[in-house]
């Protein structure tokens, strides 16, 4: 998903159970002011962050 933060965040409690197994979930168009913030309602979920990509201000996490 290339959205913003509200909607990743809004995403996030849902995520866990829409992946198959072994599946990632791909999100990016993340602000650098809110990345932290994204990253900690993923890790609320349940969900592990295994990459963290950032480029000119923006991020991208893969999460498991």
């Amino acid at each position: 998903a290339n959205i913003v933060a509200d909607v990743i965040i809004a995403l996030a409690p849902a995520v866990r159970s829409l992946l198959a197994e072994g599946g990632i979930f791909l999100c990016s168009g993340i602000i650098d002011t809110r990345a932290e913030e994204v990253a900690g309602k993923l890790k609320d979920a349940g969900l592990r962050i295994v990459e963290t990509t950032t480029e000119e201000g923006w991020y991208a996490f893969a999460a498991e």
